[in-house]
């Protein structure tokens, strides 16, 4: 059982070290060729789902998992086709709430504190004629997962600003001037691209980690059993 494991397993990791390696070789270029533009609007998220899954080295980590779900699967079921199943609806559960729930709390995210271009403003609502404002965050470091934003008045708290008339109309321009003197700000959660080989080396232990847990639990219920 160790055997099959070691070998199957690595022939896994080493077809899908090579394929992300040829992925990375060949989109090298355009990522360069976006993150060094002068237009703000190609910046490349080098954390987000789609890059950071498919570049460098966590698909190894990703198959060894993927791997080491089947064989569980089928150590528990005893039926090729159901562990299949299992491993291919198990591992697509984890791909998809790992980058939105996960990924951004392995290293404490960055909080920056930008002033509020009422430009950025796309939505204005009116709560018990309270101003609940929506805006693009004012933040432009290349390559950076923005997590969130919140708006802040000058104290540092949310701003309980009462309706005025002139945001109460259709004059969009004319409430964002407005809201423009009220010189409120932004607080940014981010994680920096500088951290992307940080977020790399641990995502691929953690998956390796599992894997590894995975197949001594195979090991023992065999043996058990």
């Amino acid at each position: 059982m160790a055997v099959k494991l070691g070998l199957v397993g690595l022939l896994a990791m080493v077809t899908a070290g090579l394929l992300t390696l040829m992925v990375t070789w060949w989109s090298s270029p355009l990522d360069m060729a976006f993150n060094a533009g002068e237009n703000e609007r190609l910046n490349l998220t080098r954390l987000g789902p789609i890059l950071f899954d498919t570049r460098d080295i966590t698909p190894v980590g990703y198959a060894a998992f993927a791997f080491a779900i089947g064989v569980t699967a089928g150590v528990l079921t005893q039926r090729t086709v159901p562990a299949m199943g299992a491993a291919l609806a198990g591992f697509a559960a984890v791909q998809l709430a790992w980058p939105i729930w996960i990924r951004q709390h392995l290293i404490a995210p960055v909080h920056t504190v930008v002033a509020l271009d009422p430009a950025n403003i796309f939505q204005v609502k009116t709560i018990n004629n309270i101003i609940v404002l929506s805006a693009v965050p004012n933040f432009s470091q290349r390559g950076a997962w923005v997590l969130s934003s919140r708006i802040v008045d000058q104290s540092g708290r949310t701003p309980h600003i009462s309706a005025p008339a002139i945001c109460l109309g259709s004059n969009m321009q004319a409430c964002q001037a407005w809201i423009g003197r009220l010189h409120l700000r932004q607080i940014v959660t981010y994680q920096p691209a500088s951290r992307f080989w940080d977020f790399q080396w641990a995502e691929t232990a953690i998956f390796l980690a599992a894997a590894v847990a995975l197949a001594g639990f195979c090991v023992w219920w065999i043996r058990t059993r």
